[in-house]
């Protein structure tokens, strides 16, 4: 998508695929054999691109090459984004729909999971620690 994304990301998606995370968060996962997610995924972010512009505080891949790369999006439309700082570095971004609010974290998506579902990492609007677990999609 944008170069290379990072790899905890990457192997992540090896390991797990696509998939529902705490009965809330739908992870996406642009190589999925069975949920062909890729085209979604460039039709959703084209979406928030287009919709909430001033919100969202980073250009949107694909309307920028080195743009923020949507990879979750919530039960209640947040959507999740990995987010390029400088060379190497990566944050997770997310867009809060309800609030209308942008925050980013510097974890790696998958110790960000774990900790939210294990009750380590609360983040009002993503109750991810209330059910817990991970359901494939593919």
């Amino acid at each position: 998508m944008t170069g290379p994304l990072p790899v905890s990301y990457k192997e992540f998606c090896a390991s797990y695929g696509p998939g529902v995370v705490g009965h809330f968060l739908k992870v996406l996962h642009p190589n999925s054999s069975g949920a062909s997610q890729s085209e979604y995924i460039l039709q959703m972010a084209g979406l928030y691109h287009e919709l909430y512009p001033e919100a969202i505080p980073h250009d949107v891949y694909p309307h920028s090459e080195s743009g923020a790369v949507l990879w979750a999006l919530s039960a209640e439309s947040d959507a999740l984004f990995l987010v390029r700082h400088g060379r190497t570095e990566w944050k997770i971004g997310v867009w809060f729909r309800q609030w209308s609010q942008w925050e980013e974290y510097s974890e790696e998506v998958p110790i960000w999971l774990a900790r939210q579902a294990a009750g380590g990492l609360v983040i009002p609007g993503l109750p991810l620690g209330v059910h817990g677990g991970f359901i494939p999609l593919d």
